[in-house]
């Protein structure tokens, strides 16, 4: 877990790291910490950050502009904004904020925003062991899709493909949201990667054109009710 915390003032940043130390070790989470008194260093790290606390009132700048900027880096770090300013509160719903925490910080503040942090990660990412006992954490965005074949279970992704040990029956408990469908029991599939449908088959995008997934006769309305709903098309029964 990588977390970044941006505030001019040195009291807050070590208040807010004292804190997040904590919480991690309570929670035996794998971290680490990085601390910027300006935005200009944030937005100068390389680090992509799971975990952002952001104060909006910077010495060399303006939070909102500097959470947009992450924001266009890497749309999934959740941002924590620190403030002691309300006023600023209109600007920064243009911004997907995770959460505000007033100043002076706590540490039932800081706890309960790293809980609903965890718990936005936790959707978004998904943890597993490959067959070589490799842990790996892929973003489910970047799956776009999981097959079972010869007693194991592949997952794929646009750059690579991982044998793991997890059986598929899992994989669909973890996912299970809008963007992921089953068209036969030996596939999940990321519906924002499907490049043409008909009833019985689909295909893929690069670099996976070359895979037709079968869809199971018996899964083939629900299947096409998933699709239709999820490109924003109105189904009707054939």
């Amino acid at each position: 877990m990588k977390i970044a915390i941006c505030d001019d003032i040195t009291e807050y940043r070590l208040s807010i790291k004292a804190f997040a130390n904590e919480y991690f070790k309570i929670h035996n989470i794998e971290y680490i910490i990085d601390d910027f008194k300006n935005g200009t260093d944030l937005l100068n790290s390389q680090v992509n950050y799971d975990i952002l606390f952001l104060d909006i009132e910077l010495g060399d700048s303006n939070g909102i502009e500097i959470a947009k900027n992450i924001q266009s880096k890497d749309k999934h770090t959740v941002i924590l904004i620190v403030t002691s300013y309300r006023q600023y509160l209109d600007d920064a719903m243009d911004i997907n904020v995770t959460r505000y925490i007033d100043k002076p910080v706590t540490q039932g503040r800081i706890f309960s925003a790293l809980d609903k942090a965890l718990s936005i990660i936790n959707e978004s990412i998904i943890t597993f062991t490959t067959k070589d006992n490799q842990i790996i954490r892929l973003r489910c965005s970047d799956i776009v899709y999981v097959e079972a074949k010869f007693k194991s279970v592949y997952v794929y992704t646009k750059n690579s493909y991982y044998r793991i040990k997890e059986p598929i029956k899992k994989l669909r408990t973890f996912l299970n949201s809008t963007c992921f469908a089953v068209p036969h029991n030996s596939f999940i599939v990321n519906l924002n990667y499907i490049k043409s449908y008909k009833r019985e088959e689909l295909s893929l995008l690069e670099p996976y054109s070359f895979i037709k997934i079968s869809i199971a006769t018996r899964k083939q309305p629900i299947f096409k009710r998933r699709f239709l709903d999820f490109i924003g098309e109105d189904f009707k029964n054939d």
